[in-house]
């Protein structure tokens, strides 16, 4: 049997994969009523860009598996994670001093130079 019979280049429609989602988030809503009532295919694209992006992957890596030409346009999905963000504070030296700030027991002082009082 010639095997490159078997083999099909017609893409699913844009419409057909659409219409596919939307079935499954409906049935989806039925357990989950929070879902978004538009569900759409690109959704699943953002939210695995986003994903891998929390989860460590090199933006310039995702912009390749995202197929962008230009990293601009793939900054859109780089939304740090909070756990991204305490790793990035916590990872900077804080310098500690022993000098006490000028304003300790004096907090009427502290909000004249702020314009407080």
């Amino acid at each position: 049997m010639d095997m490159s019979l078997l083999v099909t280049t017609d893409k699913m429609s844009e419409g057909n994969v659409q219409r596919i989602i939307s079935q499954y988030a409906d049935i989806a809503r039925k357990t989950y009523p929070n879902m978004p009532t538009a569900v759409h295919p690109h959704m699943f694209r953002r939210t695995r860009a986003t994903n891998l992006y929390q989860d460590g992957v090199a933006l310039e890596l995702v912009s390749a598996i995202l197929g962008h030409a230009h990293l601009e346009t793939t900054k859109i999905y780089a939304k740090p994670s909070n756990k991204q963000i305490r790793h990035a504070m916590e990872s900077v030296q804080t310098p500690i001093s022993d000098e006490e700030p000028l304003w300790v027991g004096s907090e009427d002082e502290m909000a004249r130079l702020c314009g407080l009082r």
